[in-house]
């Protein structure tokens, strides 16, 4: 049976091209390869910052369904870890930890929406790069309204 959840898939790809690497390649994530959870997607590039330590994030892809979650398109912002995330979507805070630890992270729950239905949501958190330097990360949001 084909997994249909979408952080078991991300993670199973992320694996499949990680092999025995620390990290898998960024060069090597072809988006047609999981083309229907793709719009459920963020792709963010990672950056240096002015100290070894500090890292800088900028949104360099939204999938449709997540640029409709946080309604507006981000590509090219920045993002900061601390910043207010929408429901759902507040692993991304947690993208220091991924670039840090250099495995993926993941998330579930619910929450009540505005429209007082309830929203159940699975998220995650894959870093990409060589060696021990992450140079991007994909964050995959699925949700659903009851």
């Amino acid at each position: 049976m084909l997994e249909k959840r979408l952080d078991d898939r991300l993670t199973k790809y992320w694996e499949l091209l990680k092999k025995d690497e620390t990290l898998p390649a960024f060069g090597k994530f072809n988006t047609a390869a999981i083309d229907d959870i793709w719009d459920s997607c963020v792709l963010f590039s990672v950056s240096k910052g002015g100290s070894s330590d500090n890292k800088n994030y900028t949104f360099h892809r939204m999938g449709d369904k997540v640029r409709k979650l946080y309604n507006e398109d981000l590509t090219g912002s920045s993002l900061k870890p601390k910043q207010k995330a929408t429901k759902g979507a507040t692993i991304v805070k947690r993208i220091d930890e991924v670039v840090t630890q250099l495995i993926p992270i993941y998330d579930s729950g619910q929450f009540v929406s505005d429209n007082q239905k309830i929203v159940k949501f699975r998220s995650c958190l894959l870093p990409f790069g060589n060696d021990n330097d992450v140079t991007h990360v994909v964050a995959g949001l699925s949700w659903r309204e009851f």
